[in-house]
């Protein structure tokens, strides 16, 4: 009899652990949804960036070119019910989540952004809805300084506001033009992708 439960026991023991191990592994979570403006059009290719505000993390998101649509896919063990998720659209803050019970065993959620930056103003390359020094500087950083790089990168509605020149390519004339534009008065700016 002690010969039985003796091989009984290892065989629950290894079983258990094997249940235990199945149940660690974190189950994915997604979050998604579309960007638009207050007028409710869309920001196509959009910069988005998501931070659980609990832990510091940020997730990354990706977009589909030339669309507004975004998706950021993450794990059970990077969100839990509660954590506040905080959302930035192309350097804007557009508010707040918090994660419910719900959504966390429902594998994500939904979450629509509506961003105060216009689809397109042009000269306003941060999407901010004014035209000023802060464009010069993302453009010349864009075109001159840091090319390539992706804290730099431009989307195409921010494209479109930087070829200020209108000959469909963005490069240092269209830094010079925005920069007379904002420090002198006089020049007009000359966006030709309908803004």
């Amino acid at each position: 009899m002690k010969l039985k439960v003796w091989g009984v026991l290892p065989a629950l023991l290894i079983l258990m652990m094997g249940v235990a191990i199945v149940m660690a592994q974190p189950a994915p979570f997604v979050i998604s949804g579309w960007v638009t403006d207050t007028g409710l059009n869309p920001i196509n290719d959009p910069n988005i960036v998501i931070t659980n505000t609990n832990t510091g993390e940020e997730f990354i998101v990706k977009t589909n070119t030339g669309s507004n649509y975004y998706h950021a896919i993450s794990t059970s063990h990077n969100v839990s019910m509660n954590d506040v998720l905080s959302f930035n659209v192309n350097g804007n803050d557009v508010g707040d989540h918090t994660v419910t019970d719900l959504e966390i065993s429902s594998g994500g959620f939904e979450l629509d952004l509506t961003t105060g930056q216009t689809a397109g103003m042009c000269g306003d390359v941060t999407g901010n809805n004014i035209v000023d020094t802060g464009d010069v500087i993302l453009l010349s950083n864009y075109v001159g300084y840091y090319p390539g790089m992706p804290q730099y990168a431009l989307n195409s509605t921010q494209q479109c506001a930087g070829d200020v020149t209108g000959n469909g390519i963005i490069d240092t004339g269209d830094v010079i033009l925005l920069s007379n534009y904002v420090g002198y008065s006089g020049y007009s700016l000359n966006c030709s992708c309908g803004i």
